[in-house]
């Protein structure tokens, strides 16, 4: 009779808990986030579920999925501020740069708006720029600020192989103008970026875009 019990006991195999199998599973697919954070949600139900059942098994793979998830989760979201840091950060210096030109040539100083230029660019005279002023003066009159364009992102150019294109709104005195800014950006040390305008173009359909710096003249005569 003993022997008849030894072999029911032998033979009598657990059962696995399938939450906690589909948990490590999930917390093991690091490259998506989402299966990150439903891995140890999974891992914490089979726990519970299991509990008071010694004869279902998979309690290393439920914790296996609530560790595995969270640190993958954590990491997940350090990765997601870093990236929105950066984006905040990049259109905060858009805004700045394009508002700091604009302001330095309605103040006159041209040196400093000729700084922010680029090197290509920055061989515009003292005329070009007040030229390019007293026409936004004319049209719009006093310059407040510029900040990113998010209902204008829909834009076509040739040369925005060559540069980054970005959709400005200017903020004038009587009315917004919205335009586009051309950037070109170059790397520093670790994370940090330098950026300078090659070219201003804000659209007026009423008396035709605005673009700084005018090269129509140099175009028609090549």
């Amino acid at each position: 009779m003993s022997t008849i019990e030894e072999v029911t006991f032998e033979t009598d195999v657990q059962e696995r808990s399938g939450l906690a199998t589909t948990s490590l599973i999930c917390s093991l697919i690091i490259c998506c986030p989402i299966a990150t954070i439903v891995g140890p949600i999974l891992g914490l139900i089979a726990l519970i579920k299991m509990k008071g059942k010694p004869q279902i098994s998979g309690r290393g793979f439920a914790w296996s999925g609530i560790i595995i998830g969270a640190v993958s989760t954590i990491i997940w979201v350090g990765i997601g501020a870093f990236v929105t840091t950066m984006g905040l950060d990049f259109l905060e210096r858009v805004s700045t740069i394009s508002t700091e030109t604009i302001q330095a040539g309605y103040e006159g100083d041209y040196q400093k708006f000729r700084g922010n230029l680029t090197r290509s660019s920055s061989s515009v005279t003292d005329e070009e720029i007040k030229e390019f002023i007293e026409t936004l003066q004319t049209r719009f009159g006093k310059f407040d600020s510029s900040i990113f364009n998010m209902r204008d992102q829909n834009y076509s150019s040739q040369d925005s192989e060559s540069a980054d294109v970005i959709p400005i709104l200017f903020i004038f005195e009587t009315s917004d103008a919205s335009g586009l800014l051309f950037l070109e950006i170059t790397s520093g040390s670790g994370f940090d970026y330098e950026m300078h305008i090659s070219k201003i173009t804000i659209f007026d359909s009423k008396d035709g875009n605005i673009e700084f710096p005018d090269n129509s003249e140099e175009s028609s005569t090549e």
